[in-house]
């Protein structure tokens, strides 16, 4: 539909500038960071669209195995222009960790799962470009708006309660987050359009078969505490 593709597109951009103007604004080292990082991932995507002519080709030959591989490279790729930026800036806390191994560590295994599964699911459903970038965005919001908060809350941090971090995520954040993910679900759209779809009857309603990545969150949240507490005792501070 026409008309969804001018909502997402219109709300990407939305988005874009909404964090531009917050950093402008009140131009934090974290906002300066998310900013650029936002911004940043947004470009790669435009960046392997611009290109894709030289590099979908090659992945054309097993387009399922490749789409997921590329997937899991750019959410690297993200996870690392994070970190990249926060260091730049001087901020702390927008990357999972100031250790790029073990940010990648903490992150990698949601992100693995989330592009399997969504791989899977695209497969059989072959959303849009504009309902991929959408999902795009909430599958953001669960990692790290829902995920982050959850873990937020050991230290005191209890914003996942409040109506104002919602309405946040719904005006802003999920729009803006729509460029973050951009690059780890769209370009594996690209590769599995090579393939025919997958045929045979879909149990699931499409919307429920599109949210199926989510349902990795609850042991992800479990992953991150286990790693966390783990992180604590090896450390100095935590064995003193």
């Amino acid at each position: 539909m026409k008309i969804w593709s001018w909502i997402v597109g219109l709300g990407a951009g939305w988005g874009l500038l909404a964090m531009l103007l917050l950093s402008l604004a009140d131009p934090t080292p974290e906002n300066l960071t998310l900013t650029a990082s936002i911004w940043t991932a947004g470009g790669y995507t435009l960046m392997l669209y611009a290109a894709r002519r030289w590099w979908l080709p090659f992945l054309s030959g097993t387009p399922l195995r490749n789409a997921a591989l590329l997937g899991i490279f750019n959410a690297a790729v993200v996870e690392t222009e994070f970190l990249f930026y926060e260091n730049i800036f001087g901020a702390q806390g927008v990357a999972a960790h100031p250790n790029l191994l073990v940010d990648l560590l903490l992150t990698m295994p949601w992100y693995t799962m989330m592009v399997l599964t969504f791989v899977s699911v695209q497969n059989r459903r072959r959303f849009s470009a504009a309902g991929v970038l959408f999902l795009g965005g909430v599958y953001e919001i669960g990692g790290d708006g829902f995920a982050g908060q959850v873990l937020a809350m050991l230290g005191g941090d209890y914003a996942l309660f409040t109506p104002g971090y919602w309405l946040m995520i719904g005006l802003v954040f999920i729009w803006a987050f729509i460029s973050v993910y951009s690059s780890m679900v769209l370009p594996s759209a690209w590769v599995i359009a090579e393939t025919a779809p997958l045929e045979g009857p879909n149990s699931l309603p499409a919307w429920l078969d599109a949210l199926k990545p989510l349902g990795w969150l609850p042991l992800f949240i479990i992953y991150l505490l286990v790693c966390l507490l783990l992180i604590s005792a090896l450390s100095p501070t935590g064995a003193a």
